[in-house]
């Protein structure tokens, strides 16, 4: 399959919009033919034969013509837009489906911007074909075809001097599409480059405002722009070679009719009336043959931008619920456990972690500690499923992760990630993400536990204050609150809190850390920070370093060893020791 008939299966079930729109421009394009017929027996019969009760007909038909043209453009124009917007909908569907099951690698290479570019101007190009294309090939096609029978019913030799150039038309299209498809398809790589650079440049305008880097992010900008300025204008370029040489074979067609037709007139083996009829049609060739040029524009464009959506819609997703017996039991226990586990992340040659293996049992807890790049993260990410192993297993309750429905899985576990993100809704819609059906009791419950509710309230609308995009209008300890307290609203079995108290101050965490207690009593937990604070009432304490366990133990028992958890709560009482004397630098 291609990506052109990748395509026509979400055109297919609106096949019947498609059918009455081109039948409407086919019987629009038979319809022009009759002003010239009307105009011949005007002339003939009428201004040179002398009949004048043959004006009222002929107005009657003129009316009728009026009335049957705009039914046609009505039935032309309605039913090819709704056939567009229906393969635009059906298309932005499957895509945003497809995108949200691919897992964390995938977005691991790809750009926003890109995906953006693709899934906006792309989708929209798709549109346009499905809602232009049909019905204008139509109109160039059988205007082209009932123009010709028309001139040849008039005159048989005329038409075959006509038809003579159609091999000529033939090579021009072919060697059209065949210089501008390429350039096309370079056109919408180099658009999707602008859309990651503005995308980053308005995402990132504080990092750049706060390091005075306007001016070079604007010549980066200005760069890109040149880029596409440049590719268009190579595109333009070919446009302009080949667009002018259809309207020389539009005009050869009319030279041919007018020469030849004067002088059948001339020697009385054509009527004036059937010349003035071959002039108007011959006037019309023009316009058809100049809509080749945009037929072809339209389709090598829609065929560049399917060819970048059909890139997406062929990559598979590599994390998939099981083909058979999937795994989705009533009631989650929470027992975690990993089994000689190594992990390498997509394109990277290091294993993030080696040989890893323990147990937690369920209501117990888990804290994991360790240097920056120690694999704490890739720890937790494994659990829901968000990646796979290499090697080894997780399981949940005893079974393989890559056994359950991982949609399943991931709506018993509240994932509280180092990276906070907020939507760009209302402070409520964000911690009911998880869970739209919940109570304001619940939520109220839920915000209290995190040690939201007090800022909440605070807000100009409470908790019908909306956020900013990423949350930008909240501090990053408020972000982070209410990150917690949508998790804890799912009341999940297994709680992941990868560093979740990293952006608060130590007042606020030992809140924070008070609340948890109390909430993730009886629930299965993985905690990773870096202050041993919020780690030393686990269960068990495990130390990562390069990817593997140097330590493991209680932390009264992990401070009588010798090692980086002895090492890391010795920097960090002096740090809060200095900080009380007010000495830290």
């Amino acid at each position: 399959m291609n990506a052109r008939q990748w395509l026509s299966e979400f055109a297919t079930p609106h096949k019947r919009d498609g059918i009455i729109a081109v039948s409407a421009a086919i019987g629009l394009s038979a319809l022009l033919l009759v002003p010239p017929a009307l105009t011949r027996i005007l002339v003939n019969q009428v201004l040179i034969g002398h009949h004048p009760r043959i004006l009222i007909p002929l107005i009657g038909s003129a009316l009728a013509f009026s009335l049957l043209r705009g039914a046609a453009m009505y039935l032309q124009t309605n039913f090819s837009e709704r056939m567009g917007q229906n393969v635009l909908r059906r298309l932005r569907e499957t895509l945003y489906t497809h995108l949200s099951i691919l897992p964390f690698s995938y977005y691991d290479q790809v750009q926003t911007g890109q995906l953006i570019s693709r899934l906006t101007s792309d989708v929209e190009l798709v549109r346009i074909y499905y809602s232009n294309f049909y019905v204008l090939a139509a109109n160039v096609l059988f205007q082209l075809a009932f123009i010709t029978v028309a001139i040849v019913v008039l005159d048989w030799q005329l038409g075959v001097a006509l038809l003579a150039l159609v091999p000529v038309l033939v090579w021009l299209v072919a060697a059209f599409n065949h210089r501008v498809h390429p350039a096309f398809l370079a056109i919408r790589e180099t658009f999707a480059k602008m859309t990651i650079r503005l995308n980053e440049s308005v995402a990132g305008v504080r990092v750049v405002k706060a390091f005075g880097q306007e001016a070079r992010e604007a010549r980066t900008f200005d760069q890109t722009l040149t880029h596409l300025f440049e590719r268009n204008l190579s595109a333009t370029s070919l446009w302009a070679q080949f667009f002018p040489l259809f309207d020389l074979i539009g005009g050869i067609y009319g030279m041919i009719v007018f020469v030849y037709g004067a002088r059948q007139a001339i020697l009385g083996t054509l009527s004036v009336g059937s010349l003035v009829a071959i002039a108007a049609y011959a006037l019309m060739l023009v316009n058809p043959l100049r809509q080749i040029g945009q037929v072809l524009n339209m389709y090598v464009q829609s065929t560049a931008a399917a060819e970048r959506l059909y890139e997406i819609a062929l990559i598979e997703p590599t994390i998939q619920a099981p083909a058979v017996q999937v795994f989705r039991p009533s009631r989650v226990q929470g027992q975690i456990a990993f089994e000689d586990v190594t992990f390498t992340y997509p394109r990277s040659d290091k294993p993030s972690l080696q040989h890893i293996s323990f147990v937690v049992q369920p209501g117990h807890s888990l804290a994991v500690l360790g240097p920056t790049g120690s694999g704490k993260t890739s720890l937790c990410v494994l659990v829901p499923r968000l990646y796979d192993v290499s090697e080894g297993r997780v399981l949940v309750d005893g079974r393989d992760v890559r056994e359950w429905d991982p949609v399943w899985l991931r709506r018993h576990i509240g994932f509280v990630m180092q990276e906070t993100f907020l939507f760009s809704a209302t402070v409520w819609d964000n911690i009911v993400f998880g869970r739209p059906d919940a109570s304001r009791e619940e939520v109220l419950a839920a915000s209290r536990a995190a040690q939201a509710d007090e800022f909440i309230e605070q807000l100009p609308r409470g908790y019908d204050t909306i956020v900013g995009e990423r949350g930008v209008g909240l501090s990053g300890g408020q972000r982070q609150r209410i990150a917690i307290a949508r998790a804890l609203l799912i009341d999940p079995p297994i709680v992941i809190l990868d560093d979740a108290t990293a952006s608060v101050d130590q007042e606020t965490e030992v809140l924070i850390q008070r609340a948890l207690s109390r909430l993730l009593a009886g629930r299965t937990a993985i905690v990773i920070g870096h202050r041993l604070s919020s780690l030393k009432a686990a269960d068990e304490i495990i130390v990562l370093d390069q990817g593997e366990i140097r330590q493991r133990g209680q932390h009264d028992a992990l401070l009588r060893e010798e090692g980086l958890y002895r090492k890391t709560y010795h920097v960090q009482y002096r740090d809060q020791e200095a900080v009380r004397r007010g000495v830290m630098s």
